[in-house]
């Protein structure tokens, strides 16, 4: 069993996430991310009556809210070199 709450990292195999599972990355409510997504704030995708949120536009999303110009691409965070 997994340690919650989750990171968006955990969902990285995925390229969309579910209302819950983004709640959970964001650590707000259900409800909170329909809201964000239904007043066009949160990036979204409709497939019929289902409701997605592509991985990487969250990912912009939340650099966007940070102030940061662009998102940090997933494991692109080398270790210090020293020699």
């Amino acid at each position: 069993m997994s340690e919650y709450p989750r990171t968006l990292d955990d969902y990285s195999d995925s390229a969309l996430l579910t209302a819950p599972e983004t709640a959970e990355v964001l650590r707000i409510s259900r409800d909170l991310v329909y809201e964000l997504i239904h007043r066009g704030e949160l990036p979204a995708i409709h497939l019929g009556r289902k409701i997605r949120v592509p991985a990487f536009g969250l990912r912009q999303w939340i650099a966007t809210q940070a102030g940061v110009s662009a998102p940090p691409k997933a494991n692109s965070i080398s270790p210090l070199q020293t020699h």
